[in-house]
């Protein structure tokens, strides 16, 4: 893994807090070769994080004017975390198509009875979601966002897989990792990511979260490796500040 490379970052289009510009300068001043600017992809649906649709046009023009006055001292790609699920996949298709140099895919919201619940949101989300529409069957949450990651990864549009196991985010004392139908859904997500010769994201956010590992657990990290599954760095930073957070450290755990 390239350790000067993170390509997991959001700035102020979608829910970050500077402009691309001043999440480029400050890679450059981190000693960043590459930075991939990715933001929340637009919904069809009003959040909290996500990229109005109509910013798309100035966030790829930001985003190309960095590339030009950097382009002496980083690489800079135009790219997106995409969002996925089924029930959305029209919708987004329409975004892929607008032409990106990076996606990253990954899955926040599950959607019951046609409207979506957060998993992938604050405590508090994660709570309404589970106790409400999933009426705390903890497995139905996990096995449902494994076969959002499944579909995803078999369309063939995303070159790699954000936070891969971000569902553990919320759960602590509701399931252990090491039981066989969390595990079981685990690997075979892996291999269906292996099959699509895709790459897995270490995204180091996790270390400031309450499962204070990255996403995903070293486990899985090890996993992958034996399975030739290559591996990328993403920071997942929403402020110049935490640009490629703790890579040393995730690079090294891996020996």
């Amino acid at each position: 893994m390239d350790i000067h490379a993170d390509l997991h970052t959001h700035t102020r289009f979608s829910d970050g807090s500077s402009s691309v510009d001043e999440m480029v300068q400050a890679s450059i001043k981190k000693g960043l070769a590459t930075v991939a600017i990715t933001d929340h992809m637009p919904l069809p649906y009003s959040t909290r994080y996500a990229m109005d649709i109509n910013q798309v046009a100035e966030y790829k023009k930001e985003i190309r004017d960095a590339k030009e006055k950097y382009r002496d001292r980083i690489q800079v790609l135009a790219g997106m975390e995409i969002e996925f699920s089924p029930e959305l996949k029209a919708w987004v298709k329409s975004i892929v198509d607008m032409g990106w140099e990076y996606l990253i895919v990954s899955v926040h919201s599950l959607f019951k009875r046609g409207k979506p619940c957060l998993v992938n949101g604050n405590r508090q989300e994660f709570a309404k979601s589970l106790h409400g529409p999933f009426n705390n069957d903890i497995r139905a949450v996990c096995r449902q966002y494994f076969f959002y990651l499944h579909q995803a990864f078999e369309t063939g549009w995303f070159q790699t897989a954000a936070h891969l196991d971000v569902v553990k985010k919320h759960t602590n004392g509701l399931f252990a990792e090491n039981e066989p139908w969390y595990r079981d859904q685990v690997l075979e997500t892996l291999k269906v990511l292996q099959r699509q010769d895709m790459k897995m994201e270490i995204n180091t956010s996790g270390l400031d979260q309450s499962p204070e590992a990255a996403y995903p657990s070293p486990w899985i990290i090890r996993q992958a490796e034996q399975m030739g599954i290559p591996m990328v760095l993403g920071s997942d930073s929403h402020s110049p500040d935490t640009l490629g957070r703790y890579f040393d450290g995730a690079v090294k755990d891996l020996g």
